[in-house]
């Protein structure tokens, strides 16, 4: 009998250990998963993502804010996201100490397209700079 609860508290509890593994997990499965962005279909937002604003008339800047699962629990932007944005062929223009700073603004180029990326609490926001 001694040896059927202990073989059953180990179960209970190596059980216990994946559950918590996997409810620990450091970033959304959101971020696994891209399509393009309204404004810039060559630059990658989350599929999971939901727009919430769109703004294409401005004269000098169009963007788009996206509401994304799990964002307001994060203070930066997941490297997985960051990644994926280089593995679409963009590059960071910014240098790394402005990303330390509270919901950084940074910038990528692709050829002659910049794109300036921000996380502003729960929402993702892509911004298009448009040339004079």
């Amino acid at each position: 009998m001694k040896r059927k609860v202990s073989a059953f508290a180990f179960c209970l509890f190596c059980s216990s250990l994946l559950l918590l593994a996997g409810c620990t997990s450091e970033e959304p499965s959101s971020w696994a998963v891209y399509n393009g962005a309204t404004i810039e279909e060559s630059f990658p937002v989350p599929k999971e993502a939901s727009k919430t604003d769109v703004t294409a008339d401005n004269t000098k800047m169009s963007y788009v804010r996206y509401s994304v699962p799990g964002l307001d629990s994060l203070d930066q932007i997941p490297p997985a996201y960051l990644n994926a944005i280089k593995a679409w062929g963009w590059t960071e223009e910014t240098d790394q100490e402005n990303r330390e700073e509270a919901n950084p603004i940074l910038i990528f180029s692709k050829g002659n397209t910049t794109v300036h990326l921000s996380l502003e609490g729960s929402y993702l926001t892509v911004l298009v700079p448009k040339e004079n």
